[in-house]
């Protein structure tokens, strides 16, 4: 791993200069860290707030960054947090941080939902990154991508490099789990957040993307989370809510819902309390299953699926119950 970091920092100081595309999640903050230790006066992070950011990256950036009240202009307007001039990233590592709001909702190419959609919010979303930091005089764009991204089904991918964006830890063959590694030996907490992604992907193709099935899926996750999950997903599919979990979160529910069957508190299903139906899934238990059906307006599954890493916008079997 060493010679392969000492390949990155000789990409990015043949750079000059770069503005990165921060989410706050853990590959744009592996980046940023580099950047930081080899050429700090010359990096610009450039954090993009949309209502697409899950709450744990958009949490995960508010702590890595100070001053979150300061407020400048942006094309005539003023935002909260919208520029930080010289705020501290990353464990006391000064790094500039600008910070762009963007709808993308308010796009109907991206609104529409069709398989083009990653492409037009991804172009929508860098084409202001780029002009931001054009701006500024930075010389370079980079983005986050790593080689765990380059099987993956990305059309977000044709868009940057249509924009000249560069992937650094993907041209140079990093992995997340690498990134992880080093972002804990350096002491930044942000090494164990767990992978996100953007909620529209939470939507099946097809169904169109609003304000308010976004922030459903939102106060869904974030409620999971409180409940001390990790990594999960609301999907909607149709008139359905789905969720989605990682193994550690689906053995947590499991563990929860035998206690509801031996408590007499079992939610109707079709299979036994507590045991699982074909795909692996897992029973919510009732006192979850009470307070996410609070939350939506719409059907929701009594399971908890197994989360599949690029499972975006899945067709998912809706629950016959």
């Amino acid at each position: 791993m060493r010679d392969k970091l000492r390949q990155l920092h000789v990409l990015l100081r043949s750079f000059g200069s770069i503005a990165i595309g921060f989410s706050g999640g853990v590959d744009s903050a592996f980046l940023a860290a580099v950047c930081a230790r080899i050429m700090a006066d010359r990096t610009l992070l450039i954090h993009l707030s949309t209502p697409l950011v899950g709450t744990p990256e958009e949490r995960s950036f508010q702590k890595m960054t100070k001053n979150p009240d300061e407020a400048q202009a942006i094309d005539g307007r003023t935002e909260r947090g919208a520029v930080r001039r010289s705020a501290t990233v990353l464990c006391a590592l000064p790094l500039p941080v600008v910070e762009v709001a963007l709808d993308p909702l308010a796009d109907p190419d991206i609104a529409r939902n069709d398989e083009a959609r990653c492409y037009h919010c991804k172009l929508a979303g860098f084409a202001r990154i780029v002009s931001e930091a054009r701006k500024r005089g930075y010389a370079v764009v980079a983005d986050g991508s790593n080689a765990d991204d380059a099987g993956d089904y990305r059309p977000g991918m044709r868009a940057i490099s249509e924009l000249g964006v560069r992937s650094p830890l993907l041209e140079t063959g990093w992995h997340k789990e690498e990134e992880r590694e080093l972002l804990r030996a350096w002491g930044y907490p942000v090494w164990n957040l767990p992978s996100g992604a953007c909620l529209a992907t939470r939507i099946a193709t097809g169904e169109r993307l609003t304000a308010g099935r976004i922030e459903q899926i939102r106060t869904c996750e974030d409620l999971l989370e409180k409940l001390g999950l990790s990594q999960v997903r609301a999907r909607l599919v149709g008139d359905l809510m789905r969720i989605e979990a990682a193994p550690a979160d689906l053995a947590r529910l499991r563990a929860v819902s035998a206690e509801d069957a031996s408590d007499g508190r079992a939610p109707t299903s079709i299979c036994p309390l507590g045991g699982t139906d074909d795909d692996g899934a897992v029973a919510l238990p009732a006192d979850v299953l009470q307070r996410l059906g609070e939350l939506i307006d719409i059907r929701l599954d009594p399971f908890a699926h197994p989360y599949r890493k690029g499972d975006m916008n899945a067709q998912a079997k809706p629950f016959q119950g």
